[in-house]
């Protein structure tokens, strides 16, 4: 989706509720943090000044361009999640917001993210997901190719809870919201 044509559509889902739980997200947070699919910042602005340095990286150079005005003291990378350009145990916490939807491989993205992620370090995680009723997943299922196309790759079924599980990491919480379609997932890489 063009960086203009996506601040429209998350512009009124931010009056919604959307800007309030991005910045919950990231509250509590200190260090020099990760932020994966960025794109056009948009929660950027909201990093508590306990953070010491955030590194933002996205594989749209329009919507860095757009994230750069949000925060200009940010280091804004153009980047793969599957293919991060960090050494190991580079940062103290990783965030995602609405990006695990549209990760090609978001097993081996999971998997770049534990690297970089110093152990203890904290991922947090804002995700729209499979939901946990069959009705609403087997719809989800059925919308998921169509949307697709319209939406620059975004899966409306995936189950990101499983593969940040399956990644390795301790999850701390779960929170589903929307009829489990909205997750919240607080995670750490162990610590040994």
């Amino acid at each position: 989706m063009k960086a203009l044509a996506y601040d429209a559509v998350m512009t009124p889902l931010g009056w919604l509720g959307l800007t309030a739980a991005r910045r919950k997200l990231v509250r509590g947070l200190s260090g020099h943090v990760l932020e994966v699919g960025t794109g056009t910042g948009l929660a950027l602005p909201g990093y508590p000044d306990t953070v010491t340095a955030v590194t933002a990286i996205d594989v749209d150079e329009a919507a860095l361009a757009r994230a750069r005005r949000r925060r200009p003291d940010a280091r804004l990378l153009y980047a793969s999640v599957e293919s991060l350009p960090f050494p190991a145990a580079a940062f103290d916490a990783v965030v995602s917001s609405l990006v695990f939807c549209s990760v090609e491989a978001p097993a081996r993205a999971l998997a770049e993210i534990f690297r970089v992620l110093r152990p203890g370090g904290a991922l947090r995680m804002l995700e729209h997901v499979r939901a946990p009723s069959p009705a609403l997943a087997t719809v989800q299922d059925l919308l998921t190719p169509a949307w697709m196309r319209v939406s620059g790759g975004c899966r409306l079924d995936r189950d990101t809870f499983d593969l940040v599980r399956r990644a390795g990491f301790d999850v701390e919480r779960r929170v589903q919201r929307l009829q489990g379609v909205s997750e919240l997932i607080i995670a750490r890489r162990p610590a040994g």
